[in-house]
């Protein structure tokens, strides 16, 4: 909810992107500058801009989301990538053209019989 908060400039705005109302997201970053004993926001009836504890904050979640973004692309590719053995039973004409599908990504291995 901060990080939208940071990036949206607005309750309202933070509150469309996430799906939940302007005043729930004032009301939860209330709840969490109260955690954290220290304002992230500066008020206005029209915006928000953050507060220096803010700013340092929203820079280590930045950081932080775009590392959890990229760890779950990079498992999502995982599920993409071919697996397992490819058994090819070729002539010896065709063994050279075969050769070059065994080269083969990460996680499978390639298998040739004449």
């Amino acid at each position: 909810m901060f990080v939208a908060v940071a990036e949206a400039k607005g309750f309202r705005a933070a509150g469309a992107r996430l799906g939940v109302s302007g005043s729930a997201v004032s009301q939860g970053m209330r709840r969490l500058e109260e955690r954290l004993g220290v304002a992230l926001v500066q008020r206005t009836t029209r915006s928000v801009r953050l507060t220096p504890a803010g700013e340092r904050l929203y820079a280590a979640a930045r950081d932080a989301m775009d590392q959890l973004t990229a760890a779950v692309n990079e498992v999502s590719e995982l599920g993409s990538e071919p697996r397992g053995t490819l058994r090819l039973n070729v002539s010896s004409a065709a063994e050279t053209f075969a050769s070059v599908l065994c080269c083969s990504p990460a996680g499978m291995t390639c298998e040739m019989t004449r």
